[in-house]
């Protein structure tokens, strides 16, 4: 049976950190691909840049890799997205495949806060990226057993490379003319700095 990962967000903008992360989550797992889901509306965030943008930032960045892949379920879908209908929809598609959810930490303590999670989690499996010397494991472990005993949820912990880079100081350094060289992919930057996003934030 074929494995693919699901790997979803705002990409507000997609930068390295994105696909290194994903890239090695890919290899330690066995992954035979890792899809892309730039989010439609999301229900927590007010974003600036149009959903069409954001899928065509993620869309430029992993062009050069065959085994990434991008879709628009959530960013043609009008209403607010949850992740339980991408997955869900997803699962017809690719009924004879096995689904990994490739989450960071902060979205494992989010995830009881998900709309159906006790529905999701016999859907799919959860793939936390950690980083490395992450010392606070007895609330980790604390969080693992909660989701197992409320819902049933299926979570593998792997240790990745650290790269730290927040999207929120990439828009910040955008819109100050910094330089933000081998942090987000040229072709990107030019798709950015062409449209002229995140100038007036």
């Amino acid at each position: 049976m074929k494995k693919y990962g699901i790997f979803g967000g705002t990409f507000n903008p997609i930068h390295y950190g994105h696909l290194m992360v994903v890239e090695y989550l890919k290899e330690e797992l066995g992954l035979d691909k890792v899809i892309f889901i730039p989010t439609g509306n999301p229900p927590h965030k007010d974003l600036h840049v149009s959903a069409e943008d954001r899928y065509k930032m993620v869309d430029i960045a992993i062009k050069t890799n065959p085994d990434f892949e991008i879709s628009d379920i959530e960013t043609k879908r009008e209403e607010l997205s949850y992740s339980v209908d991408t997955i869900q929809e997803l699962k017809k598609v690719h009924s004879d495949v096995k689904l990994y959810f490739l989450i960071g930490l902060d979205t494992l303590y989010q995830l009881k806060t998900w709309k159906k999670i006790d529905e999701l989690s016999k859907e799919i499996e959860f793939v936390v990226a950690l980083r490395p010397k992450y010392i606070d494991e007895e609330n980790i472990n604390r969080e693992l057993n909660f989701l197992h005993l409320m819902y049933e949820t299926k979570v593998e912990i792997i240790t990745t490379p650290l790269y730290e880079i927040s999207s929120t100081e990439l828009r910040n350094r955008i819109k100050e003319d910094k330089s933000c060289r081998y942090l987000i992919p040229d072709k990107v930057l030019e798709y950015i700095k062409g449209s002229g996003f995140y100038k007036d934030e």
